[in-house]
Parts: structure tokens; C-alpha cells; sequence
């Protein structure tokens, strides 16, 4: 089904209130995919919904992206320690060499990312827009899996009251995109978005588009 401008708004709207709920409950929260032609409003709505719902706008084009280190965060060795009073745990490479403390190493190491800086570290909610999904290279669309499905990668995770929405256009030969596969399907809510000129109209009437 084929919505308008309003009619995504009160959606992302609902769907925001309702990851809350979930989110409050230890539930798993859901992302969302807006599709629709070039140019008719899609990152603009999700930006006013952001706004309006006291929430922090992170939008990241993913088709300008080559490396899925920029977006996922790199790679860094953790190495299992002990500690003479009995605990346990994992310290980087880094923080062992500039650590003043005595740690006992396991001989144990795992890989682990840090997260990228588009991440908030205060805490704060945002809504992160993954923009041009279905254009970005096949590899970079599959790392990014994890944080849709889940709000997370590896070893960091999205902090609470953090909402993924992606964006795309369709897959009709007019566009150079990916096709999505049953499985990527599976990790969102999609929403067709159309064209309206009644709605356009009005909204240029409010920011004062020249009448002409």
C-alpha cells in the first residue's frame, strides 16, 4: 500500500512510540524502510519526525561509503586478563600498554570494533537514517544488517531510545539499485511512499515557495 507524506508521518510517529514500548519491555525493536521515487520528501519527513519526537538526526548515505569500517567501526585486539584480587575481564593492546596496573594475561585474544563516532556518547536517542540502502555496494548492505536487525555490531551497541530508518528507491528500472532478498525483507518494515501534490502544495504555501 501506497502512503503520503502525512500519512509516513503519523506511521514513523507510531512505529517510534511503539519501539519505546518494546524497548521498555527488553523486546526487540523494529526498523523501518521508506521506498519511494527521487526527490519527494523521504529524508526530510524522518528529519521532522526526529524533531518532533525530541530526538537526535544521524543520516549517513550508504552509497558513498566503501569501506564497512566507516560505518560499523574498526577491528581492535582485546587480550583476557586476571587479576590478582580475582577478577576477570578484557583490555586492548592500547590500554595494556599504557596501563600502570598489573594484569595476568590468559593467552586468550578476541577481535572486537570500536564504535564509529556517528554514535552517540552521551546516551542520547536518535533516529539513524541510513540513506540510499538499496544503492550501496553489496558488502557494505550486508554489514549494515546487524545494526538494522538488531542496533548493534559485535561488540557495541546503539544506546537506548535509538531508532534505525532506511531509505531506497525502487527497483523499476529507472533506478541503479540492488534487488533486496527475501532474508534483508525480513529485517524491517517497509513503507511505499507517493507523491501528492495537494500536500505539496500546502507544505510550499507554509515555507513560502515563490507562487510562480
Amino acid at each position: 500500500m501506497s502512503l503520503k507524506a502525512s500519512e509516513i508521518k503519523y506511521v514513523l510517529h507510531h512505529i517510534i512510540k511503539n519501539n519505546r514500548y518494546l524497548e521498555e519491555r527488553g523486546k526487540k525493536k523494529n526498523s523501518i524502510l521508506i521506498e519511494s521515487e527521487a526527490g519527494i520528501g523521504k529524508t526530510s519527513i524522518v528529519q521532522q519526525v526526529a524533531e518532533e519526537s525530541g530526538l537526535g538526526f544521524v543520516k549517513i548515505n550508504l552509497s558513498n561509503i566503501e569501506q564497512a569500517g566507516d560505518l560499523t567501526g574498526f577491528p581492535y585486539i582485546e587480550l583476557e586478563y586476571s587479576k590478582d584480587d580475582g577478577s576477570k575481564g578484557w583490555i586492548s593492546t592500547k590500554q595494556l600498554e599504557h596501563s600502570g596496573e598489573k594484569f595476568n594475561l590468559s593467552g586468550y585474544s578476541r577481535t572486537s570494533y570500536s564504535p564509529p563516532a556517528w554514535v552517540p556518547k552521551d546516551g542520547s536517542g536518535i533516529i539513524l537514517l541510513l540513506d540510499d540502502f538499496t544503492r550501496a555496494p553489496t558488502h557494505i548492505m550486508q554489514a549494515v544488517m546487524e545494526i538494522v536487525d538488531k542496533g548493534e555490531y559485535v561488540s557495541w551497541a546503539l544506546p537506548q531510545d535509538c531508532h534505525v530508518m532506511l531509505t531506497s528507491n525502487p527497483s523499476n528500472g529507472d533506478y541503479i539499485v540492488t534487488e533486496l532478498d527475501g532474508a534483508q525483507k525480513t529485517r524491517f518494515i517497509r513503507l511505499e511512499m507517493k507523491f501528492n501534490v495537494d500536500e505539496w502544495a500546502s507544505w510550499a504555501e507554509k515555507v513560502g515557495v515563490d507562487s510562480r
